[in-house]
């Protein structure tokens, strides 16, 4: 799970941080003393647990697990505090677990397991099709997407494998018609905060991820039958009959690609 640890006492960080590395289910992605700092990195990257103090100068625990859940609703907390008086206002929160300091590893990990059972019920069935017209399905039921360049921009990103793309790379594929400008820059933007929102919305939070105009996807957070392929499955290779995201002429760069590849099987 990617992990962030929050605590105002950089002691209290490194130590966590030290037992982290000892828990498999746990890949820290940022720690800090700071909590508006967190904020601001869980708005831009997936993050599925935070490990986080209550009693802080800046903002309590309590408030800030409220600002996390705004920004990703499916985050997971567990609490750290030095009173057992905080408990309730941890249970409040539906938090994992609550931890009283000194942490211990064997609490700790008692923490992670719980959360990861967690995060396992919880998450969507979530499948990219490919073969044919792209959609996106959750728990087998298709999404409905509101804008079709922010449905583009997936499949485009979807095709690019998890690979970073650029604001000029996604221009020059969606409005290759378009002049490179300011305004044609806004509209990348724009859709791409739609895409964002799209997703969000349908409890996607971790699968796209965008920071100063650069966007990727999240391969580890669904299936797909193009990658199925790529890896050899055979029965992706039979699902492919001709046809990749016939709704975008820039996907037709592929199919010689994957018609190839399945001849030589």
């Amino acid at each position: 799970m990617k992990t962030i640890i929050i605590d105002d006492e950089v002691l209290a960080v490194n130590v966590l941080w030290a037992m982290s590395k000892e828990i498999e289910e746990m890949e820290i992605v940022g720690s800090f003393t700071s909590a508006r700092e967190a904020i601001e990195f869980v708005k831009e990257n997936p993050v599925d647990l935070a490990l986080l103090d209550i009693c802080m100068p800046e903002m309590d625990g309590i408030t800030l697990g409220k600002h996390l859940k705004m920004y990703r609703s499916g985050i997971s907390l567990v609490y750290l505090t030095g009173y057992e008086d905080y408990a309730m206002s941890a249970i409040s929160m539906h938090a994992v677990d609550y931890i009283l300091k000194p942490c211990s590893e064997e609490s700790l990990r008692y923490a992670i397991e719980s959360a990861t059972l967690l995060n396992q019920r919880k998450k969507p069935s979530v499948y990219v099709k490919t073969f044919g017209h792209f959609d996106l399905f959750v728990d087998e039921k298709p999404i409905l997407f509101k804008s079709g360049k922010a449905k583009e921009l997936l499949a485009l990103l979807v095709d690019r494998e998890g690979g970073i793309v650029t604001s000029e790379q996604i221009i020059s594929v969606l409005w290759e018609d378009r002049p490179n400008d300011e305004a044609t820059q806004n509209l990348c933007s724009k859709v791409a905060r739609t895409l964002k929102n799209e997703l969000e919305s349908a409890g996607l939070d971790n699968i796209f991820v965008t920071n100063r105009g650069l966007r990727y996807i999240d391969k580890t957070m669904f299936g797909c039958d193009l990658y199925e392929f790529l890896d050899g499955e055979d029965s992706a290779k039979r699902r492919f009959q001709g046809e990749y995201m016939a709704d975008y002429s820039w996907a037709e760069e592929r199919i010689p690609i994957l018609s190839k590849m399945k001849k030589e099987e």
